[in-house]
Order: C-alpha cells, then structure tokens, then sequence
C-alpha cells in the first residue's frame, strides 16, 4: 500500500480536466498576486525564525514556546519589512501572510494589531491623530490591542461599564473600570506584549452619559514594558486554541489621558466641554465590519488546510472489499466535494466584499453621508458571511476530521490544531446565531420598505439584496413551475431565480409575528441568502458558457462547474424553506436531491486538481498525511521517530512499571 499511495496520487493529479495551476492563480486574485505567494512560501521555508525546522515540531509547542516562537515571528517580520522589502513592501505583505497560513497565532496577533487597532485609528481618528500614532504602528515602535469585549459583556455594546469621565478642569479624560464585569477580557495582545490599546467606553460629560466613544490608553512603557501607572493587566490562561496569542484582562483605576486622546473624525469635544455627537451612534460598531471580513478570509485559510489534508488522504488511502480508494464512496466524496466548491466560491465572493468595503470607507477618506448611507448594508452581509462561513468552517472541519479516520487524532496529522484554532472564529465578532439575526432583522425591514413604501436604498455597489427589486414578481409566483429540474438549472439563471423567489417568501416570515419568536427562521432565512448570495456573485463571474477574454477556458469551466454544483447544493440544503411556502413539491424536492448527488459524482476526479489549488505546500499543512507526492505512510513514520524519547523505555518505568511486572506470583517460579 505505501508503494501505492503515491500513484494514486499522480493518476489522481493527472486526472484533472483542467490547468491547475492556472485555478490556483485565479484563487490567488491574478498571476501577480499567485507569484508573490509562491515566492513568499519559498523565501520562508528555509528560515528558522518563521518556520519551525526538523526535527522540532511546533504542534509539539508548549504554550510558552509558543508565545516567544509567535513574537519573534512578529519580530523577525517587522526586521525584514525594514530591511530586505524597504522597497518591495508588496513582496514583504506577502510574506507576512505566507507567515500567517503557517501559524494562525501569527495571523491572529498582527491582525489585531493591524486590522483592529490600526483600523479603529483609520476609521474614527483625525487626520492630527491618525498623524501622531500611525508611523508608530506601522513600524511597531507602538504594538496595540483592541479592547472592546468585557467580562460581563462580549459584542453586546450597549452594555459596555468602562467609563471615560471628562475632566474639564484638567482637560482629560478618566478611565475607569467601575466594578469586575466592567474588565475588559479576551483582549489579544494585552496580556504579555501590547504597549497602546484603543479603548471603548462609556463617555461622561458634565455629568451626562453621551454614549460610546474610542479612547487611544497606553498600557505599558515602551523600553521597560512595565505597565502604566493605575493599569492593572494579567493573562487569560490556558485556551482552547490559539496558544501564541496573548489574551489578557485589563481593568483601568482612574487612568488619566489627554481629551485629544479621544478619537474625533465623528465626534468634537471642546476644551469648555461642548460635545458633538457622531451622526449615528452605529458609526462606533464600524469597526466590527474589518474584524467579521479578516474572520472570514481566516476560513479559507483553516478550512482549506484540513480540506486539503482530507482530500489528499482520501485518494491514496484504499480500504473496503475490493480495496478501493475512500474517496470512491459516495458518502465520502459527496460531503468532501461540495465543502470544495464552497471554499472556492466563498474566495472568490470575498474581493466583491472588499471591494464593498473601500467604498465603505474610501481609504479613511469616507464621505459621512455616503458611510452612514451604505454601513447597514455593509453591516449585514458582514454579519451574515461572517455566521454563515463560521458555521460552514466548523462543517468542513468536522467532514476533514472524520475523512481521516483514526490518523486525524494524531497531532501530527494537523486537523486537531486546526480544530483548536479554529473555535475563536465562530464566536470571536460576534456569536454567529445574534449576527444572522441581525441581518434578517434588516433584510425583512428592507423588504417591507420596499413593498410597502417602494423604497429601496441606492448605493455604490450591488447590494446582496437587489433581489428585493423584483420582490412583487417572486411573490406573484405560487409554485416553481419547472417540469425537468436536471434541464432547468443548466442555466444558472434559472437556479439563480428559484433560490431568490424561495428567500422573497422567507423573508416576510416577520408579517404579524413577534420577532421573539421567529428567531431560528430568521437565522436559518439568513443563511440561506447568504448561500444565494455566495452563489449570485459567482454566477455573476462564471454565469456565462465562455470563459472572457483573458482568463484560462479550463480554470474558468471549473469554476463554473463549481458554481453550479454550489447553487444546486443551496437549493437542495434550504429546500425545506420552499416547501414550507408550498413553492417546492415533493418530486421536485426529490429531483433536486437526485442532480445535486450526481453533480458531485461528475466532480470526483477533479478533488486533487480543486484542492491543489489552494496553493498550501507541505511545510504549511504540517501534516505527513496530506504529503504532495502522495507518500504518506513513510512520511508519518518518519515524523514520529523525529519525535525525543519516542523508542525506549519510559522513564518512570523504574517507579511505576517494574514494581508491578517483577512481582513474582505466589507459588509460581520466577520467569524472565
């Protein structure tokens, strides 16, 4: 079997009716960004500062090892960003972020300093402000943190205890954790590292509550990192996951800081102590809407891993009466392949979001009419990504750990750190149940305004509601009048138009009803417009029988293929949605079942090809069960002989064992 397994492998790789590497450059984004990741993962391999090297094995890592090993990954980052990329910056982000699909706590500890601290800055800080501290960060000389969540209370802001009282006599600000639900907790990066945070409070002016406001605090002394003055901080201790990321508690005990300490692109406060409000109170939860999409591209990364690990397991590993390839059953590829289209349409639906999002926020250079106008859209379809994709992330992870059999409780194989990494991104950001909530509760408002009212919100960029536009027309529609589903949905059009007509009728499921108690059909109504809008963007890109000019016919025919086999997958997953409208009936519900099992038949060849896409070399996925060539069985001896003391006696054999195994019998002769 071990001589085996690698030509499974080749004839598996040979088999894809497409150019791979020609999909991994469209995943990528484009040839300049696929060349940057590859020279990047090559620039890193090698490097004992980044990558743990033979025969250490970082899933062996205690916590403290993996603290110091995850800071001088940031340090030997923020070295060559300075040194070697000066003057290739793009190639020095690539590499961070080759760094960042090696070790998650790598990603977690610079996205909370990037994308939380630095954005927080970005988006509610004064041009004089972002002045004074934005070099600093950007070349560390500030390390931040982003302290939001308390003990008490997680994304529940409304709720928040800590205070910043003005002081106008003294022209500052008082912070102050009032009692002990008022701590703030989980905070990345506070416990060990973080000199600066930005600090949500409760902001109290003359004696009245103005609601919530952004406070830069520094937190430790740059050159000794003793901590400041009335600040008390402490570790969060042993986690699930995430073991390099310094998570800490922090209570503030009348901390003083400068009024100019406090953030103002959207609000003033004067020296006498005249307060100006932001226009919206939601203009302070922004900052969530960055933190939900960097979860997001978090599941491509981890779920395309143990995907990964359990696809390549899958087409080497013979087993059954005839010793055939696992992934020939259909129970295992029917859960592995549908879990690959979706990885490649969620990364693809991800460069529209973003794109959403520079519209959002235009650089820090937002038009307050145009935020405030486009942040609710924006807030829900980040809301409703970011539940759906943590829920679908725990899904693949779940299907990868259970296509390995056995070998995925080994840690070495990967899928067990993975699982562990991964449990902060369905709760992290909000809890997935509360953020598609949210979004339905905007969906089926939207949907009433534009029923009732015939308002319809313009914006600068396709909205995943634009459906709502024909809302009357799928309304008007009782039943799905396709006769031969497996016809129909060849045009994806068609596919399109079902799902849109079945979530038309969903989302009024609000008419008459008190929300409290339609909160499981307002999750499950908003999962499923997020799969349609998944789907509805990749139709948009792939919907056509050609490929346009430019882009590969073989990478652009799988996509398609891809982007069917998805919509399919929606339709018959939600199906119970449109029969409970009476818009589906039974056979065709039935019918559905059948063509979505048979698409992902039609794909089983192409598992190698779709998943080598991913672009993750070995060194990345830590796994010897997923090894390129195929030559696993060696691989995974091989790694558990590099392993200290893994052959010989135990060392507490003297203490434990031998007093039990030479004891002699009563009666019996000695035997050696």
């Amino acid at each position: 079997m071990s001589l085996q397994a690698p030509k499974d492998m080749a004839e598996e790789r040979a088999a894809a009716e497409f150019d791979i590497e020609a999909l991994a450059r469209l995943y990528a984004g484009g040839d300049r960004k696929y060349e940057l990741q590859c020279k990047a993962f090559e620039i890193i391999r090698t490097d004992p500062e980044l990558i743990v090297q033979p025969p250490r094995n970082i899933l062996e890592f205690s916590r403290e090892e993996w603290r110091e090993y995850t800071m001088g990954q940031i340090y030997r980052i923020a070295e060559l960003l300075q040194t070697r990329f000066k003057d290739d910056p793009e190639l020095g982000a690539a590499v961070a972020m080759a760094v960042g699909h090696y070790s998650p706590s790598f990603s977690m500890r610079v996205f909370v300093h990037q994308y939380l601290f630095r954005n927080v800055l970005t988006m509610l800080g004064t041009k004089e402000q972002c002045k004074i501290w934005m070099d600093d960060i950007d070349h560390y000389r500030i390390y931040g943190c982003f302290a939001m969540t308390e003990l008490g209370h997680s994304s529940a802001l409304q709720d928040i205890e800590t205070t910043a009282t003005y002081d106008q006599q003294t022209d500052e600000f008082v912070i102050e954790s009032p009692n002990i639900t008022s701590t703030k907790w989980w905070i990345g990066g506070s416990a060990q590292t973080s000199t600066h945070a930005v600090v949500i409070c409760k902001t109290v002016i003359n004696g009245a509550n103005v609601g919530h406001n952004w406070f830069v605090v520094q937190l430790r002394e740059k050159s000794t990192g003793e901590l400041m003055p009335n600040v008390k901080i402490g570790d969060i201790g042993k986690k699930h996951g995430h073991q390099g990321v310094d998570n800490g508690w922090i209570q503030f005990h009348r901390v003083r800081i400068p009024r100019l300490h406090m953030l103002q692109k959207w609000v003033t406060l004067e020296r006498d102590g005249s307060y100006t409000p932001a226009p919206s109170p939601a203009v302070m939860y922004a900052t969530l809407i960055p933190e939900r999409l960097t979860l997001i591209q978090g599941t491509t990364n981890l779920a395309g891993q143990a995907l990964t690990i359990a696809t390549r397991y899958g087409v080497v590993r013979r087993q059954g009466h005839q010793n055939q390839q696992i992934m020939d059953y259909q129970s295992h590829y029917a859960q592995i392949i549908p879990l690959l289209a979706f990885l490649h349409i969620l990364n693809s639906a991800s460069g529209t979001i973003y794109d959403q999002y520079d519209v959002l926020t235009a650089g820090g250079e937002m038009d307050p009419a145009d935020f405030l106008n486009h942040m609710s859209d924006m807030h829900a379809i980040s809301a409703c990504l970011k539940g759906m994709a943590g829920w679908y992330g725990s899904e693949i992870l779940e299907v990868a750990r259970r296509a390995c059999g056995g070998h995925a409780y080994s840690a070495y194989n990967g899928i067990s750190q993975i699982i562990n990494d991964w449990g902060v991104m369905t709760t992290g950001a909000g809890d997935n149940v509360v953020l598609l909530q949210q979004a339905a509760r905007i969906y089926i408002r939207q949907l009433h305004n534009k029923l009732e009212r015939n308002e319809y919100p313009k914006l600068k960029f396709k909205s995943s509601t634009h459906y709502f536009l024909r809302a009357k027309e799928y309304l008007a529609d009782p039943v799905w009048s396709v006769e031969n589903v497996a016809e129909a949905i060849k045009d994806l059009r068609i596919l399109e138009d079902v799902l849109f007509a079945i979530l038309t009728k969903r989302v009024r499921i609000g008419e008459g009803k008190r929300s409290e108690d339609l909160l499981m059909d307002m999750v499950r109504a908003a999962e499923l417009h997020c799969a349609a809008f998944l789907f509805s963007d990749a139709v948009s890109k792939y919907g056509s029988p050609r490929a346009p000019a430019g882009v590969d016919a073989g990478a652009y025919g799988i996509m398609r293929r891809l982007t069917a086999l998805w919509g399919i997958h929606t339709l018959c997953r939600y199906s119970d949605q449109g029969f409970k409208e009476g818009y589906l009936l039974p056979r065709q519900v039935k019918e559905i079942e059948e063509v979505y099992y048979e698409a992902t038949k039609a794909l089983r060849k192409q598992v190698i090809g779709i998943s080598d896409a991913f672009n993750f070399p070995d060194f990345i996925l830590k796994s010897p069960i997923a090894k390129y060539d195929g030559d696993i069985y060696e691989a995974y001896f091989d790694t558990l002989l590099q392993r200290p003391n893994s052959i010989g006696k135990a060392p507490y054999h003297d203490r434990y064992i031998k007093p039990l195994t030479s004891r002699v019998a009563p009666d019996q002769p000695i035997k050696r």
